[in-house]
């Protein structure tokens, strides 16, 4: 089910002409976005739109070059509050910025995550968060072992072992079926409801986008994705 949201409720996370320049090339711009706490957002585009630039930009692991961008009363236009943002921002895995030693144990990976978020991280304590993440069956297993799925959930377990207000999450398509990416779709609108963390996740499918609480898209392909998605619900609702 949806987020209901209060309309006297102030945006989350609020984006205004957002860019992200260098002098050769350009990974977004003129983005405007505002997200509720609590939600689980999905940011729409195909590879090279921008998307996984614009997530690490909302976890201050980038800083934009132009426009606004604000978090939780942030503001993270400037370095001083990419610093305050990254202490409050979770990440599941993205290639080459957070990937772990794959050769490692599921349970050590765990470990060593809880440890850096302050947390305990012996071996019944993180036994006990591996069960609520449905991972202790493979607690033993290295991570290069894992499937596409428990590899991605495990990504989002560990973006979350910190507790932050903002996790982001990006490709819960690729190398899965759409039922496996409906499921992390699913759970990753459960997780910002139960926790009020505030959840934004990069997919590249508008139909995977529809599944979260809102979405927006990222390019003129997506847009064009999303109005075939709403003509086609549109004439079932018709028919039925």
């Amino acid at each position: 089910m949806k987020q209901q949201r209060c309309e006297q409720d102030p945006p989350f996370i609020v984006v205004h002409k957002l860019g992200l320049k260098s002098l050769r090339a350009t990974a977004y711009s003129g983005v405007d976005l505002e997200v509720m706490q609590g939600g689980a957002h999905a940011l729409c585009g195909e590879d090279g739109s921008g998307k996984t630039e614009l997530l690490l930009t909302i976890a201050g692991r980038m800083l934009c070059t132009e426009g606004t961008l604000k978090v939780a009363g942030i503001d993270a236009s400037h370095l001083r509050g990419v610093d305050k943002l990254r202490k409050q921002a979770g990440l599941a895995f993205f290639e080459r910025i957070n990937d772990v030693e794959r050769g490692l144990k599921v349970r050590t990976v765990t470990s060593a995550e809880l440890s850096l978020a302050g947390r305990p991280s012996g071996r019944a304590a993180t036994m006990a968060y591996l069960e609520r993440w449905g991972l202790s069956g493979v607690s033993e297993s290295t991570v290069d072992s894992l499937d596409a799925y428990t590899y991605d959930l495990l990504g989002i377990a560990l973006g979350m072992a910190g507790d932050p207000l903002v996790l982001v999450v990006n490709d819960i398509e690729n190398g899965l079926t759409e039922h496996q990416t409906a499921k992390l779709a699913d759970l990753l609108c459960d997780v910002a409801h139960e926790t009020k963390t505030t959840v934004v996740c990069g997919v590249t499918d508008y139909d995977v986008a529809a599944l979260f609480d809102s979405a927006s898209c990222l390019s003129d392909a997506a847009r064009s994705q999303r109005d075939a998605y709403w003509r086609k619900h549109s004439n079932e609702r018709e028919v039925a």
